[in-house]
């Protein structure tokens, strides 16, 4: 049977499982992103992380995108999903499987990456506040005392 006398539900099973494809494999370069964004984290790389970032946020508006298109089959997803033939209802539970483990991945690692940057921020915080004390400290001892002052004065002048 050739594409053009396909009936209607075949045709759109078939660009279903097409934004199936496409979704499972941006969520698969998003956790190899995920993954990269874990070692630049940890090794406090800021230039990288956040050109990945950016990268991050265009392949998040693509996702956005096919779940916005998947959106009115997702509502009827039941009913769709039983006029699969068993090939491509395979296909689409794997593709779904596939889709929400790796989602679950990145999440997790995400989550772990926030946990290893809010170390770094109080660590960094703290830092700061003892480099900010230090200052002072050396500021205080630098600065002549007003009594050493008056005491200098009145020496001159006598």
């Amino acid at each position: 049977m050739t594409t053009a006398t396909m009936h209607p539900q075949t045709h759109e099973a078939e660009d279903v499982l097409g934004l199936l494809r496409r979704q499972a494999a941006l969520f698969a370069r998003l956790e190899q992103f995920a993954s990269r964004q874990r070692a630049l984290v940890r090794a406090d790389d800021a230039g990288p992380l956040l050109s990945l970032l950016a990268d991050r946020q265009k392949l998040s508006t693509e996702l956005t995108g096919i779940a916005a298109q998947l959106a009115p089959v997702r509502a009827r997803w039941s009913a769709f999903r039983e006029e699969l033939g068993d090939s491509q209802r395979t296909e689409a539970d794997g593709l779904l499987r596939d889709c929400s483990l790796r989602l679950r991945r990145v999440i997790e690692g995400d989550e772990a990456d926030a946990r290893v940057l809010s170390v770094k921020k109080h660590a960094t915080a703290s830092e700061l506040r003892a480099a900010h004390a230090t200052g002072e400290a050396l500021s205080a001892y630098r600065a002549p005392s007003r009594r050493a002052e008056e005491t200098l004065r009145l020496d001159e002048s006598t």
